[in-house]
């Protein structure tokens, strides 16, 4: 498995304007809409979810920042911001291949938690990876 086109870091959060003024103090802006509210077919622990995510974005050099706010519905985001509380959720890479990633993932013992289709057409999924450091390991296929 290749993580070297990693180029996201998620954070989840409470509020997200909240959130976004809070890093604008810090010199980091302006964010625009992330594609977490457009995903649709979401799935949570395998079950389909109604969920809605907000999400704000900002690019910092090669690095993108997301910021999520679960806003209604079961999901992923969700349930780690009542776990934890705000944290940093997850790291994410891009890949050419999502479905032989999630095989190689679950076979090396990582299930997808969440998963999704976004309204480009592209795909994500995130894999359960939090036994060593609380990290969620995230993989997004463009669109083909």
């Amino acid at each position: 498995m290749n993580w070297d086109r990693i180029y996201q870091i998620g954070v989840v959060v409470a509020d997200l304007d909240d959130a976004i003024a809070h890093y604008a103090k810090a010199g980091i802006g302006p964010f625009h809409e992330g594609p977490s509210a457009a995903a649709t077919d979401r799935r949570v622990h395998g079950l389909p979810s109604d969920a809605v995510v907000r999400g704000a974005c900002v690019q910092l050099g090669p690095i993108e920042l997301e910021l999520l706010q679960p806003v209604n519905g079961d999901s992923f985001q969700d349930e780690m911001l009542k776990e934890k509380g705000e944290h940093a959720l997850h790291v994410c890479a891009y890949t050419d291949d999502l479905d032989a990633d999630t095989a190689e993932m679950a076979e090396a013992g990582f299930p997808v938690v969440s998963e999704g289709n976004l309204a480009d057409g592209g795909r994500f999924a995130y894999y359960d990876t939090r036994a060593v450091g609380g990290l969620i390991l995230e993989r997004h296929e463009m669109p083909r």
